[in-house]
């Protein structure tokens, strides 16, 4: 899958399960109280198991889950790398 694709469903994803058709894209999720640490995990599961990306420790910093565009980054650093 290339990137644009993932983002595409990374951001479709969000959308809907936050139930937020007007999110944008630097929408800090967790600041403006829309997602919860247990959301981040459903994130996590969402790149391993939906877009096939494996991610390390080091990928699992909040910063990189709180915004599409933070999350569109981390699409496009791992699948660079893989």
């Amino acid at each position: 899958m290339d990137a644009t694709t993932a983002r595409a469903l990374l951001r479709d994803y969000v959308v809907n399960s936050l139930a937020k058709p007007h999110l944008s894209d630097r929408d800090d999720i967790f600041d403006i109280g829309e997602a919860s640490s247990l959301y981040s995990l459903e994130l996590v599961l969402f790149f391993e198991e939906k877009l096939e990306i494996p991610l390390d420790d080091e990928d699992l910093a909040l910063t990189n889950f709180a915004t599409i565009d933070a999350m569109g980054s981390l699409i496009e650093r791992k699948l660079q790398t893989s």
